[in-house]
Formats: structure tokens, C-alpha cells, sequence
């Protein structure tokens, strides 16, 4: 499976089965989500990563929305571009997202979560 295969795959994966995602990792992949927020910081290993993810959920509570722009992708490396989305106020907020991918083989060695408006996700994760 080719590079951009493996992140296509991932995010058809997100949004059936997150739990089931963390395997598309090698055992000690790095999960960096940039940005001083309840969610930012690094992320070490599939049981960190999977649990990143739970608090995602919770945090955004159950509105995120990723919708995969394109994927530009080489041998080792890839790049998702995304349309993001969540619920507030009665509306629905949309920022970009980047996500920088490292590829060992078909797993994810490490992983680059940039949102395009931090102010916006800092508003978002902020204790209701």
C-alpha cells in the first residue's frame, strides 16, 4: 500500500473505528498535537494515542467533524489536508487542519496535528 493509501485508509478508519486506528501506529509512535490546549502536547505509544482520542471526543463532545481534503504523500512522508468542523453555541465552527505524517513502512512512526486558528481550538477545549 502506498503512502497516501496508508493516510486515506487511517482517516476512513477515524471515522468508523478510532479504537481499531491506533494499530495503523508502530508500537512507539509519537503523536504531536500542536497547541496549548487541553488536548496539546505529546502523545507516546498506541495506549497515549488511543487515549488522546477518547479525550477528543469528549472534549469537542461528540461534534468534530474531519472531512479529508487531499493527501499529498511520498515514500516516507505524507500530508492531510482537512476541513474541520465542531458544534458551539447552537452553530458549527470550520478551521483547517494539517496533519504531517512519518511513515515507517505501512504504520505511522510520528504525527504533526496543526489547527489553523489556536485561538478558535483553545475557545473549543475550554472547560464549559
Amino acid at each position: 500500500m502506498d503512502p497516501e493509501d496508508v493516510i486515506r485508509r487511517y482517516f476512513e478508519i477515524v471515522h468508523s473505528n478510532v479504537h481499531a486506528v491506533t494499530e495503523l501506529y508502530t508500537a512507539d509512535a509519537i503523536l504531536h498535537y500542536v497547541g496549548r490546549h487541553a488536548l496539546g502536547g505529546d502523545h507516546r505509544g498506541r495506549d497515549e494515542i488511543r487515549a488522546l482520542f477518547a479525550r477528543s471526543r469528549e472534549a469537542f463532545r461528540g461534534t468534530q467533524r474531519l472531512d479529508l481534503h487531499d493527501v499529498v504523500a511520498n515514500g516516507r512522508h505524507a500530508v492531510a489536508l482537512l476541513q474541520a468542523s465542531a458544534e458551539r453555541d447552537g452553530g458549527r465552527i470550520h478551521w483547517r487542519r494539517v496533519v504531517v505524517f512519518h511513515l515507517e513502512g505501512e504504520l505511522i512512526r510520528e504525527q504533526w496535528i496543526h489547527d489553523s486558528d489556536q485561538h478558535l481550538i483553545e475557545e473549543l477545549l475550554a472547560a464549559p
